[in-house]
């Protein structure tokens, strides 16, 4: 599993170039509202979680954490969208609660300079300089839910302390 801090839309993108084939893209629900883009979208494996129904939300969860103990592998945004201030947004838990209840390793990655290469609301890009900087994966200490707190915490400072945002 990978988590991974959300300034661009050139995130995924990114992302497809270094995680294995084999990892499926976590998506707001919203995104499939879009005929083009739940094609594309759903064409790569993405799986479509629901944010605001909570019972939906739990669901999605109990389905993605089920997914994950038989090796399933995804990639995050934690921080749940982009915006186009800077700044490191605060994680969800639910990656995290999924990863402690299986207990698989998180990979953190911390993407700097997509934001001022291609903003929020752009659709030119910039010129700049983007790194991909990947961590060492990390374990939660348990599988109840302040393991998965205590692992979110310890992911979110590894990607801010070297994505270039403020927190």
């Amino acid at each position: 599993t990978v988590a991974a801090n959300h300034a661009s839309y050139l995130d995924a993108v990114l992302l497809f170039a270094v995680v294995p084939e084999r990892c499926a893209f976590v998506a707001k629900r919203e995104l499939a509202d879009n005929v083009v883009l739940r094609i594309v979208l759903g064409r790569l494996g993405t799986r479509f979680v629901e944010r605001f129904a909570v019972q939906d939300s739990v669901e999605a969860a109990r389905e993605l954490t089920e997914q994950a103990a038989r090796g399933a592998s995804f990639v995050f945004f934690p921080e749940g969208t982009l915006r186009r201030e800077p700044g490191l947004r605060p994680f969800h838990a639910g990656a995290f609660q999924a990863a402690a209840t299986a207990s698989l390793p998180v990979v953190p990655i911390a993407l700097r300079g997509t934001r001022s290469v291609l903003r929020d609301g752009q659709w030119r890009p910039r010129r700049g300089l983007v790194e991909i900087v990947v961590a060492p994966p990390m374990l939660a200490d348990g599988t109840d839910w302040m393991a998965a707190v205590r692992l979110r915490d310890r992911v979110r400072a590894s990607i801010l302390a070297a994505c270039g945002e403020p927190d």
